[in-house]
């Protein structure tokens, strides 16, 4: 009270003098008194290692971009759960494809924009070594461990012998030239990404050939970045801050850990080994330049050194006594690995039942719900990162090409993206699921066609073209079904009734 009186008092002769410096006194107490009556952000012995930043995304991963990028791909190729995290979630995500159907609502321009996209699918890719849904694939595993990926546009010349003079190439990060951060007339970069004054993409700052090749693929120099304009390179990366330039990779928070638990699986090793070795501490009164009990030999240090063989007995004289050594054991290692990785697969978005092939610990249920929550994150990259930010601006280039090479008037960017389904466990549930949807008017027909990754026209085409050749060889696949006061109960051919 007395503080607060002598305060007040300050206050007031300094607002005598000054009553704009007194009011932002007062100001700034109200403002501490709040602070601290927050537990998490006072200074005490909770908080006394805790560093933090109010620095933007931008600046916070500027000098971390490139060692988390290689901490990641190291993780990759060396630590099983890591390797295994990025095969998981990049075949969830693309599995065999994610393809396209042209919907431009108009059938026959549809089929012509559909030929030609399977004539394109094999030979787009630059270096002719995979097709589009393999590069899909691609671009989401390299955005798992680098957190970002690059795909250039390349407009190629009719006379290249193309179905479609339109390629991709695939690029790594490690491309964009994250040096180039500095303002402009009219704009500014950031770490290799050129905006203008209001904040639009310019182009990127892209290398010639990738930083760490083994040789310099260019004539100018690998290492002299240049301005690629935005409308012929895509980058792809899950935006987490508001104006952030680059991601990290999505490894960032569980490296140390996964490093940990390879450490920790070494440290385990070493010490089994230990525990096998069988040793023994010999006392008599000669000391070392005693006799010993059986044949020995000198070390390093000139110190006698005794080793033991299968089945042998030895006999001391007297006043000999041995000490046997037996390292302690630990029984956690399992517990301790199952808490890390539960953990570490927390921070991937994979479940721990996947990271680590261990159903032990789970039912049915359990199961389900976790593959249902892991789908929803699937589902939630798909079509809020890869698809708008991949797959629909490839889109868009194709159909440019074929207006350009005539093959159709006008573009119409209308499409609709198939990806494969996301089974659970049972399907006989999931397809009385299914059924019970469609009856009640929750889905339509085509909603769970498209679902399974298949286009509902082509299938209606299909099961027409096929439906009179299985009649004609005597083949039916629709089951009987009993119906209540249809012939006594009894079971009824669907196909008869027809």
């Amino acid at each position: 009270m007395e503080v607060s009186q002598k305060a007040n008092w300050l206050d007031r002769a300094i607002g005598w003098f000054n009553p704009a410096k007194a009011l932002n006194r007062v100001r700034a107490r109200a403002a501490a008194n709040a602070l601290l009556s927050y537990e998490a952000v006072r200074s005490d012995r909770r908080r006394g290692s805790w560093w933090t930043t109010g620095a933007s995304s931008n600046a916070e991963n500027s000098g971390a971009l490139q060692k988390l990028r290689e901490d990641a791909r190291d993780l990759v190729r060396n630590n099983a759960f890591a390797k295994k995290a990025v095969r998981e979630w990049s075949k969830r995500v693309v599995g065999w494809g994610i393809p396209p159907t042209a919907d431009t609502g108009n059938a026959k321009l549809n089929a012509v924009i559909d030929a030609y996209w399977k004539q394109w699918v094999p030979a787009c890719m630059s270096d002719r070594k995979m097709g589009f849904y393999a590069a899909q694939k691609l671009i989401v595993r390299s955005t798992f461990e680098s957190g970002e990926c690059l795909v250039r546009l390349w407009t190629r010349k009719l006379t290249d012998g193309l179905p479609v003079p339109f390629q991709i190439q695939v690029l790594e990060s490690d491309y964009l030239d994250t040096s180039r951060t500095y303002p402009l007339p009219s704009g500014n970069i950031i770490q290799g990404v050129q905006y203008d004054s209001i904040g639009r993409i310019q182009g990127y700052w892209l290398f010639g050939n990738h930083p760490g090749e083994v040789i310099t693929t260019t004539a100018r120099g690998g290492l002299v970045s240049q301005l690629i304009p935005s409308d012929s390179v895509l980058h792809h990366f899950e935006v987490e801050r508001p104006g952030a330039a680059r991601a990290v990779s999505r490894f960032a928070p569980v490296i140390c850990k996964l490093r940990d638990l390879d450490e920790y699986a070494d440290a385990e090793i070493i010490r089994k080994k230990i525990e096998a070795c069988l040793t023994a501490m010999f006392t008599q009164p000669e000391g070392i330049d005693g006799e010993t009990n059986g044949p020995a030999v000198v070390d390093a240090s000139g110190k006698k050194v005794e080793s033991f063989e299968p089945g042998m007995v030895m006999y001391g004289k007297p006043g000999t006594t041995a000490e046997f050594f037996s390292p302690a054991s630990t029984g956690d290692y399992e517990a301790h690995k199952k808490v890390e990785l539960h953990e570490i697969s927390a921070g991937l978005d994979i479940p721990f039942v996947l990271m680590a092939d261990d159903l032990s610990e789970v039912n049915y249920s359990s199961f389900r719900g976790g593959l249902l929550a892991y789908h929803e994150a699937i589902e939630e990259y798909r079509w809020n990162w890869f698809i708008p930010q991949v797959c629909d601006p490839i889109w868009r280039r194709f159909i440019d090409t074929l207006v350009l090479m005539g093959v159709i008037e006008e573009p119409n960017y209308g499409v609709k993206w198939n990806p494969p389904p996301l089974n659970l466990l049972d399907r006989k549930a999931e397809a009385e699921a299914d059924q019970i949807e469609l009856q009640i008017g929750k889905k339509t027909w085509p909603q769970l066609v498209s679902e399974q990754g298949n286009d509902p026209k082509k299938q209606v085409a299909e099961i027409a073209e096929w439906k009179p050749q299985l009649d004609n060889a005597g083949v039916n696949f629709f089951p009987k079904i009993a119906k209540p006061g249809d012939n006594n109960g009894q079971a009824q051919d669907p196909g008869a009734a027809a």
